[in-house]
């Protein structure tokens, strides 16, 4: 019986690897770099070399793939988490122990004979300075829970204007107070397992724009608090125009509540699969193109509108002011609304309480 050959090695954009057994270019033998891509018309890997950035293509037989670099992170402070991410390259992954992480100028005690320090210095713990991701890296907290790793800051996922499209993942970790993703190239944004909280009613909690390249997932995780939990924003930051980012957000086995208004504002349709929408102030959804809904959804109606739906996502009553005379008139939880007034947001229906 014939020996099978032994299967080539299943390559992926960002693999780390090594160049080994070439024979026309001995010299790159040995040499790192960066999978950029399969080009397919010659039959070979992309390959960005760590030494000099250089481009190169090379087939799988020449490949060996290595361990992705991890960077563990030991300690209490957003400072060696922002130097673990600026020294770590794409596709690499950032290991946060556990522990409740703030930034070292917080930690020192606050010079109250300065009434204005003290208030600066009481606004940067809140988690008013921003850890940013700006490029396709993975950092985590250690398995098993939400609850190992506090990150006391807000976190922005950004792109840097040199970084690779590649993938962005999110994963084992508690923000306090929020988390931004701008508008982007990446391949994928997903967070798993994380936790938002956001306990400033006059910002949102967790805000997501364009995605250019790819979606962003949101995998079992719990958004809490904020004006709007999620606004999902339809403006590209770059170009500041409307896009289409049609079911670019996409929210799995997820738990959103305690919106001051809203649990999702959405400018664009999004997907919504298996995930729970409760508490909020106002109600649980407004989404200007309605959504994709998937599995087994439980979320907050809009008492103003009891039959909303996937299809009908648009919310009323958003403290503006209405007028009624072309709708007739409303029947809302045996509160009869009569035709031709004009409801606004400081309007009380008796058992739903105030709509601002």
């Amino acid at each position: 019986m014939a020996e099978e050959k032994a299967k080539p090695p299943a390559i992926a954009e960002g693999d780390l690897v090594e160049l080994k057994d070439l024979k026309g270019a001995r010299h790159l033998n040995g040499l790192r770099g960066r999978v950029v891509k399969y080009v397919k018309k010659d039959k070979r890997w992309a390959i960005r070399l760590e030494s000099t950035s250089e481009v190169i293509k090379a087939k799988v037989a020449n490949i060996k793939i290595l361990p992705v670099p991890r960077i563990i992170v030991d300690g209490n402070y957003l400072d060696d988490v922002k130097s673990a991410i600026d020294k770590a390259n794409p596709g690499d992954i950032v290991e946060l122990k556990e522990g409740d992480y703030q930034w070292k100028r917080d930690c020192k005690p606050m010079d109250m004979k300065n009434m204005n320090d003290a208030l600066k210095s009481k606004k940067k713990a809140n988690g008013d300075d921003a850890l940013v991701i700006d490029k396709p890296i993975k950092i985590w907290g250690p398995p098993g829970g939400i609850d190992s790793v506090q990150l006391n800051c807000q976190l922005v996922v950004d792109q840097g204007w040199s970084s690779p499209s590649g993938d962005v993942l999110i994963s084992n970790l508690a923000v306090k107070p929020n988390i931004l993703v701008k508008t982007n190239n990446y391949k994928s944004v997903t967070f798993s397992c994380v936790r938002s909280q956001q306990d400033d009613q006059d910002e949102d909690g967790v805000c997501v724009h364009i995605m250019r390249g790819g979606k962003c997932l949101f995998y079992r995780c719990e958004i809490i608090g904020g004006t709007e939990a999620l606004y999902i924003d339809g403006i590209d930051q770059l170009s500041q125009s409307q896009e289409d980012n049609e079911d670019m957000v996409h929210l799995k086995q997820c738990v959103i509540r305690n919106g001051a208004k809203r649990g999702i504002c959405a400018d664009d349709k999004f997907i919504l699969e298996d995930t729970t929408i409760s508490d909020n102030g106002w109600y649980g959804i407004r989404s200007n193109k309605g959504w994709t809904d998937k599995g087994k959804n439980n979320w907050q109606k809009n008492p103003m509108k009891p039959n909303q739906g996937p299809s009908s996502g648009n919310g009323m009553f958003d403290g503006i002011a209405m007028p009624m005379s072309s709708m007739g008139s409303l029947s809302i939880g045996g509160h009869k609304i009569p035709k031709n007034s004009v409801q606004t947001g400081d309007t009380v229906f008796p058992g739903f309480g105030k709509f601002k």
